[in-house]
């Protein structure tokens, strides 16, 4: 136990066979409003472990799904590895930037590379949307206040999962790929997004494809695009950290969920 909170290693049914997954709560109370916590391409790293109990510290029943349970590549690679990988493939000349490091790592960072191209994720929306059935079902989470957040690919994903249906009270996105438009209709709840506004990866070019198709669809739509940010942003663990930027979203962020997802859980208690 740490600051209050109470941390465990969960592992829940799914359609892929079953996820592992970092949980964190309250170390009392409840019962709790919850929230799936979905992380970055790089996967369970302890930054996503760490923002999964900045939230039990707001009140909240977080869930951190490893959407990588089953991969069996993804323990033989080093965020590093991963993340100079991704730098990489941006450049216009992938292969000459691969010789600007040391011999004796290229072939990891290819590896890393070959990895993140050919992952197969079409599971991860139904372990998702299983990690939702699965909050709902615990006695110590309030059913109807189970929210959403994710960084990265966790923000396409959190996105994503609420364009196909997920029964959720709130849908938060940083920096995420915008969800597939024609499954715009789908979406129940209101959805908050946070976009660099010097995001190289594309992440914030379509954002306003999204809000049209949001608004077209009279779904609730708010977003924010931080000048000068980078991608990654949110992120205390990587260069792009930009601590101004990291507060001032997560604090409109946090309020968002308590407006949304919290509330219901304070709703249902009386």
């Amino acid at each position: 136990m740490a600051d209050n909170i109470v941390t465990d290693e969960v592992r829940y049914d799914s359609p892929s066979g079953g996820l592992n997954a970092y949980l964190a709560q309250p170390a009392e109370g409840g019962p709790f409003p919850a929230l799936v916590v979905i992380h970055e391409f790089t996967g369970m790293i302890p930054y996503v472990q760490d923002v999964t109990r900045r939230f039990a510290r707001e009140g909240y029943l977080a869930l951190a799904p490893d959407l990588y349970s089953n991969d069996p590549v993804r323990p033989t690679l080093t965020m590093e590895d991963m993340e100079d990988g991704a730098e990489i493939v941006r450049e216009p000349d992938p292969e000459a930037a691969l010789h600007h490091f040391p011999a004796e790592r290229r072939e990891a960072i290819k590896r890393a590379i070959e990895w993140r191209a050919n992952r197969d994720g079409k599971m991860w929306v139904p372990d998702l949307l299983a990690a939702v059935d699965y909050l709902k079902a615990r006695p110590d989470v309030v059913e109807d206040a189970v929210g959403s957040i994710g960084f990265c690919l966790g923000g396409r994903m959190s996105g994503t999962m609420a364009a196909y249906g997920a029964d959720l009270a709130a849908c938060v996105i940083f920096y995420g790929p915008v969800p597939p438009l024609d499954k715009v209709p789908n979406i129940k709840c209101p959805v908050q997004g946070h976009y660099g506004g010097a995001d190289h990866t594309g992440c914030t070019d379509k954002v306003p494809q999204l809000a049209e198709a949001m608004k077209a669809n009279g779904k609730s739509f708010e977003y924010f695009i931080y000048e000068g940010a980078p991608h990654a942003f949110h992120n205390d663990t990587r260069n792009s950290y930009t601590p101004d930027v990291a507060k001032k979203s997560w604090d409109t962020a946090l309020k968002f969920l308590d407006q949304n997802v919290k509330s219901k859980a304070k709703a249902a208690a009386v």
